[in-house]
């Protein structure tokens, strides 16, 4: 619905999963955002996410873009994001601000968590042919994204270097075969500390061992029934399949990782 300069937007999700001897359960979950536009270029942003109902609404993130004195702000209470989520998910909301500009052909923001002298910078930008993000990139635990596409491969790059010394790095190959696409994933662990991610294109690593590499390939093609996906992951020296299908506002699926048993689930999701 949008009215006088306002939107709501918002996606819901209820989640069938079978359930060994207990019969089947079912999960909801509806997250919505609330935008306000107050003038070109200043917006003001409320979300209110993981409603499930019969519980106490409260907004998780507000928060303002809009540009003070040719710079542009952002500020209140959001999440942050390291790289693209390859291996980390967004942060806890945190009360902070930053201001962004052009320097040189190259995005600069300033931010700072609220009550905080330690304020972070953070550059992004492209240089022949590839687009780069230094997040946090005066400290030693800098966070470095890169992506380009050649001969028909997209690749992406993750570096965090951790504050045990160590570095942990993600690397993405994504192509078209056949109108088949195909993504392959390797992530390297040394720290576990900076492996967040619990939704990735690889679903949750945040359970990752130290020392071990994490490997996966996604599959998904286009068919008669609806979008086919299959998954190979080997993950902390176990192996997992995924097979999903995507049929109109559901999709159901099938995971069984090594040495446990296999699960259905069937997914309804609805964004409005």
């Amino acid at each position: 619905t949008v009215f006088a300069g306002a939107s709501i937007t918002g996606k819901y999700e209820g989640t069938f999963t079978e359930n060994s001897g207990t019969g089947s359960s079912y999960a909801q979950d509806l997250d919505l955002t609330l935008k306000g536009n107050v003038a070109e270029g200043t917006n003001v942003t409320a979300t209110f996410e993981n409603l499930t109902g019969g519980s106490t609404v409260t907004s998780t993130q507000v928060f303002i873009e809009t540009q003070i004195e040719g710079l542009n702000f952002k500020g209140g209470n959001y999440k942050s994001q390291n790289g693209a989520g390859l291996m980390q998910k967004k942060s806890a909301v945190t009360n902070q601000f930053e201001l962004g500009t052009d320097v040189a052909g190259f995005d600069v923001t300033v931010g700072q968590t609220s009550g905080d002298g330690n304020a972070t910078a953070d550059v992004s930008g492209s240089v022949a042919g590839i687009d780069f993000t230094i997040q946090n990139v005066t400290n030693d635990t800098r966070y470095v994204s890169a992506s380009t596409a050649v001969s028909g491969l997209d690749v992406s790059v993750e570096l965090h270097e951790t504050a045990t010394g160590t570095t942990n790095t993600g690397a993405a190959i994504a192509t078209t075969i056949a109108g088949m696409t195909v993504t392959a994933v390797v992530i390297d662990v040394e720290d576990t500390t900076g492996i967040t991610q619990n939704d990735g294109i690889l679903g949750d690593i945040s359970d990752a061992t130290n020392g071990k590499s994490i490997k996966g390939v996604v599959a998904s093609t286009e068919t008669v029934l609806g979008t086919v996906t299959g998954k190979y992951i080997d993950k902390n020296d176990a192996t997992t399949y995924v097979g999903k299908l995507q049929r109109g506002v559901m999709e159901y699926g099938y995971t069984k990782t090594e040495d446990t048993d296999g699960v259905f689930d069937a997914v309804l999701s609805v964004s409005f």
